[in-house]
């Protein structure tokens, strides 16, 4: 009897599956595949991230690591609002990598010319803290290797 190989792809487009919407009026927005129409649209819908039940682009999404279980075809939007608090979906996907990055990129957008120019600062400071700690212990080793030699001579 043979074991199934361990498959190394394992985000499939199924029902259930979280999706980051990409391209879009709802772009950034998570959602649950409820339905597979054709090779090209999925049926999706999202209570807790404000995105309508809606026809959607395989072109358009990102799938995530995320499965919601207990979604069946077409399920209704309150039933999904439930299994997404019930799985804490939210929770998940705020700690992942991705959503992190997410985060800071928006951050990063959203930063005025002043929080910019304190940041620059922030960031001089930083490095000309970095670099005299780098002068002065390279100083001091240079002064041990000096006595070191100085001891070999006597």
């Amino acid at each position: 009897e043979r074991e199934a190989p361990n498959m190394s792809y394992n985000k499939f487009a199924q029902i259930g599956r979280v999706i980051f919407i990409a391209e879009g009026n709802e772009r950034g927005k998570l959602a649950v595949i409820v339905n597979i129409i054709d090779q090209n649209r999925l049926l999706v819908d999202g209570p807790c991230t404000d995105v309508r039940r809606k026809e959607l682009n395989f072109k358009n999404i990102h799938l995530t690591k995320f499965l919601v279980p207990q979604i069946f075809p077409n399920a209704r939007t309150g039933y999904i609002q439930k299994q997404w608090e019930a799985n804490k979906i939210t929770e998940k996907w705020l700690e992942t990598t991705w959503a992190k990055k997410l985060a800071a990129k928006k951050i990063r957008k959203d930063l005025s010319d002043f929080d910019r120019y304190k940041l620059m600062k922030l960031k001089q400071a930083r490095r000309d803290a970095l670099n005299g700690f780098k002068t002065s212990v390279s100083k001091e080793l240079a002064a041990k290797k000096k006595a070191m030699k100085e001891a070999r001579k006597e």
